[in-house]
């Protein structure tokens, strides 16, 4: 891999994070699974572990009763592997703040999925923190 091609990778990995955010991903059941990889799992902030069976629909029909808006921020992304991102970034939803972090894959094709996600309480929301 050229060394020119990292922030490119990066950034379509950024850029990924930020579409599957976006409540008109959130709110289509297709799209966002389609960012989903076959072997997706995640750690929530509410400490459940999902995979990707049910995520899309349930995150489209949540979406669909709720009028909150996902603020990212502190967004970055570093190449850790050939065709393999991670995310990083702070999310207010409402009240509550999280640290997030994302492992993102390119698929032969050129598309981003992600394969990983992990949602923990930042320090402030923590009852121990």
């Amino acid at each position: 891999m050229d060394s020119r091609e990292t922030p490119d990778l990066v950034a379509d990995a950024l850029a990924a994070e930020l579409e599957t955010l976006s409540r008109e991903c959130r709110l289509d059941a297709a799209r966002l699974d389609s960012f989903l990889s076959e072997d997706f799992h995640e750690f929530g902030a509410s400490g459940v572990e999902v995979v990707k069976a049910g995520t899309a629909e349930r995150v489209a029909a949540y979406t669909a009763q709720s009028d909150q808006v996902l603020e990212p921020s502190e967004l970055r992304g570093v190449l850790i592997a050939a065709d393999v991102v991670m995310v990083k970034y702070v999310l207010q939803a409402g009240e509550v703040r999280s640290n997030r972090t994302s492992l993102w894959r390119r698929t032969p094709d050129g598309r981003w999925q992600m394969f990983h996600h992990q949602g923990t309480l930042a320090a402030a929301q923590r009852a121990d923190g």
